[in-house]
């Protein structure tokens, strides 16, 4: 578990947390998040009292014990930052350091519906994959060990190998990433599906009146994204036409079965607030809980030239 100046210093580096998501390879962040965290344009989210967060931190010395039971390799535990003898910018935060060999071991823990991740010999998720990678590129050590424990139900544990080729790439692709977006302080345009959230904290309010001249690559953006919108509402169609048909076959009857699937149109209560009624027979109560925030709407129109 990471100090509150360790937390700190994190701004001044890339830890193997950051590796995934400098790569465009991560389900939890993005480069644009990352980026943003560095150059301080935002404040990391303190997930440190969420409850997920603190089991973690207490499971970790279980499943650090219960991979010295399988293996017989002794854990020492190392609560300091190490950093790339020629990158600063390039850090580790480890877990343990395995006593009599050139290795780390990092512990995870998840819940049974990540059963399959982890499932092949060689399964790994890879953004803990390439966190040991970044450890093994910041280390210099031969190699690196991960054990996850699988929804207090099963335990596995898995050896990351040193592959200098590997290791070699994704040094170049951080330092990269470093040098050219985070010191100069230049946003990167790997912009994902995950980014609107950051994108709204960057830039959480237009200035009236402003305007921007966009190139073709937004003509592009914008002729693919009227495209894909066309598909969108034929898909939605045809998706609503297929349910209600299903509807149909089931008339009256809760739910409905063939060979291979189960479908049900089930009573549920639906209850809402009456917003109309509430803002005109309580309109003092209306007002008490009413916030109000700026919200930035994005809006695309094709103009029509001259002829």
């Amino acid at each position: 578990m990471l100090t509150k100046e360790q937390i700190k210093e994190r701004q001044n580096y890339l830890g193997g947390g950051d590796c995934a998501a400098v790569l465009g390879m991560s389900r939890f962040s993005t480069p644009l998040t990352v980026w943003a965290e560095k150059t301080g344009n935002i404040i990391p989210e303190d997930i440190s009292e969420k409850l997920r967060v603190k089991l973690g931190n207490k499971l970790e010395a279980t499943v650090a014990d219960l991979f010295t039971e399988e293996t017989g390799k002794i854990l020492h535990r190392k609560n300091e930052t190490i950093y790339h003898p020629t990158y600063k910018f390039l850090a580790a935060n480890i877990d343990r350091r395995v006593v009599g060999e050139r290795a780390g071991f990092e512990a995870k823990t998840t819940g049974s519906y990540s059963y399959r991740d982890w499932e092949g010999a060689d399964e790994i998720p890879m953004e803990y994959l390439l966190q040991c990678i970044h450890y093994l590129a910041v280390t210099g050590w031969d190699k690196w060990y991960i054990a996850c424990l699988i929804g207090n139900q099963k335990f596995v544990w898995k050896e990351i190998k040193r592959e200098e080729k590997v290791i070699n790439d994704l040094i170049k692709k951080e330092v990269f990433f470093w040098r050219e977006f985070v010191e100069k302080k230049v946003m990167p345009m790997q912009i994902t599906r995950n980014d609107e959230d950051v994108l709204s904290q960057l830039f959480p309010q237009a200035t009236e009146g402003a305007v921007t001249e966009l190139d073709d690559q937004a003509n592009a953006i914008c002729e693919s994204l009227d495209s894909l919108k066309a598909d969108k509402k034929v898909l939605e169609g045809e998706i609503e036409q297929q349910e209600n048909t299903l509807r149909a076959l089931l008339k009256d009857n809760e739910s409905g079965k063939s060979n291979n699937w189960l479908v049900s149109w089930k009573n549920q209560m639906d209850r809402r607030v009456n917003i109309d009624a509430l803002k005109n027979e309580q309109q003092e109560i209306y007002n008490r809980y009413l916030v109000e925030k700026v919200k930035r709407v994005l809006r695309i129109k094709k103009l029509v030239k001259d002829k």
